[in-house]
């Protein structure tokens, strides 16, 4: 079957120096506490711009229920809207004027994990969308200034020598935690196009908090995938300012393998930069 790749995917070189060093050791075998040096990337592309003219769907949690009131945006990387469902979980919206790689974006990273669906000039009417509360915040995880962190299916493993900083002017302390809750991929295509092949995927936040060197990832093998099983680990780009991944799509940043006793996909290369949502695929 064929699968999709971003169109900005980078060689696995690239991707890997962009996003962090590893932790190195010494000739003794110890950490290596040396601050890594982590750029981010300018990932735009230039395109012509879109004429948004109605957006419509229809919003609903995993139950059935509306997502009544869920905050939504329809951004460019030029400008970015702000709108609401209404109390029936409906939206229908005329932003009327033309927008560069315009892309509808649900939920907000705070009581719902957000995700992102673009938007094209033949692609404005997007049917029923599932939205995905986040855990409440009391069951989130405190980050550590190193080792691993786990809520819900995902654990994201920090270095010793690992810089973390957090979005504070949008969290507040008590909502750096992390949290996730997983995607129903079959129930997602606006989100995860199914060209791209993807099996699993999970929102996460704090959104924009970035890991140097890139953190490595461990998730839950609940595809009952065979041990040893190669995996490519995704971010999606939900920032306009396209820093660690491109607006709207999808970026390669990792590879990983399932563990040996079939219990876990961890990450073999690469790891994650900036928290978003993830989605990985069998290679």
């Amino acid at each position: 079957m064929h699968r999709a790749t971003p169109l900005t995917l980078c060689s696995f070189c690239a991707i890997f120096a962009a996003f962090g060093c590893g932790v190195a050791s010494d000739p003794a075998g110890q950490p290596d506490t040396t601050p890594a040096v982590c750029e981010a990337h300018d990932y735009h592309v230039e395109s012509e711009a879109v004429d948004v003219k109605q957006v419509r769907a229809t919003l609903q949690v995993p139950s059935g229920e509306p997502a009544a009131d869920l905050p939504v945006q329809v951004c460019g990387i030029d400008v970015c809207l702000k709108f609401k469902a209404d109390d029936n979980g409906m939206l229908s919206v005329a932003p009327a004027q033309k927008m560069l790689q315009p892309a509808f974006k649900y939920g907000d990273g705070f009581d719902y994990a957000e995700l992102a669906a673009p938007l094209n000039a033949n692609n404005q009417n997007l049917g029923q969308i599932i939205a995905l509360p986040l855990p409440a915040l009391s069951e989130g995880a405190k980050f550590p200034k190193s080792g691993a962190v786990t809520n819900g299916d995902v654990t994201l493993r920090l270095a010793s020598n690992v810089r973390v900083e957090h979005d504070v002017l949008t969290y507040t302390d008590d909502e750096l935690v992390l949290r996730s809750v997983a995607v129903p991929v079959a129930d997602s295509p606006q989100a995860l196009p199914p060209d791209f092949g993807f099996e699993l995927a999970y929102g996460l936040s704090p959104l924009g908090s970035t890991f140097c060197p890139a953190a490595g990832l461990s998730v839950k093998n609940s595809q009952n995938w065979a041990p040893g099983t190669e995996v490519e680990v995704f971010v999606q780009g939900l920032d306009v300012s396209e820093q660690w991944a491109p607006y709207g799509t999808w970026l390669q940043v990792a590879v990983a393998r399932v563990s040996s006793d079939g219990k876990s996909i961890d990450t073999t290369s690469g790891g994650i930069p900036i928290l978003s949502s993830i989605a990985l695929r069998r290679k």
